[in-house]
């Protein structure tokens, strides 16, 4: 399923995710910060729960369907871009990229591109907060949330570097499938294209639990970065 047709049943199939506990983590930089870019804002829950505690943030994503959905939850600026192509004239204090955003990219060489772009819209003192997905093997599993029953099938390529994903989510009977590649970055791969950028890896943490550091077992990583 394409992310264009996927939008509208996005919120339906992650409406167990934990957002608020993503930003109650994101809570602990933003001392003394207001404006917010959230890079890859999906259908902008993790930005609606921003603003609701006082924050200015505004969403980009590639997506029109995604965004059409965010203007409901995102009453700043919303820009469709692509972060390999960014034109935002605009300084920001933060810029977060959640839920893997990044692992969309294909290699390192994207990786520092985008650095780059968001380096170039980070304020002096400003932070970066990237989420990376960070598999150990290849499994399945199924569960069951409301109506919905959702079976995942992953397999990662340690060669590659790559995770191929398979999703279908069944809803009253309906079924729907939803397929992705990652490209998973280890941490020193992080750190490196980091520097290239001109950024530096400040902290690196786990599951967003600030009393859990980030290692290269880490089913998934949020990475702080600043301007070095």
């Amino acid at each position: 399923m394409e992310y264009q047709e996927f939008a509208k049943y996005y919120d339906i199939f992650y409406q167990n995710k934990n957002y608020q506990k993503e930003v109650e983590f994101l809570l602990n930089f933003l001392n003394g910060k207001k404006n917010i870019l959230d890079v890859g804002c999906g259908t902008g829950v993790h930005a609606g729960l921003l603003e609701q505690k006082g924050f200015i943030v505004d969403g980009l994503d590639l997506n029109k369907e995604m965004l059409d959905i965010a203007k409901m939850r995102i009453h700043s600026n919303l820009y469709l871009q692509d972060i390999l192509n960014l034109n935002i004239n605009k300084k920001y204090d933060v810029i977060i990229s959640m839920f893997a955003v990044l692992n969309h990219l294909k290699d390192e060489q994207e990786l520092v591109k985008s650095f780059s772009n968001l380096k170039n819209i980070l304020s002096n003192e400003g932070l970066i907060i990237i989420d990376l997905h960070n598999p150990q093997s290849s499994g399945q599993k199924t569960d069951t949330f409301g109506n919905i029953k959702r079976t995942m099938e992953w397999v990662y390529n340690p060669k590659t570097k790559k995770e191929e994903s398979k999703i279908t989510f069944e809803i009253d009977g309906e079924i729907y499938k939803d397929a992705h590649t990652f490209r998973i970055f280890t941490i020193e791969e992080v750190k490196k294209c980091a520097l290239k950028a001109g950024l530096i890896v400040k902290e690196i943490y786990e599951n967003y639990d600030i009393q859990k550091l980030g290692n290269p077992h880490s089913k998934n990583l949020q990475f702080i970065l600043a301007c070095h």
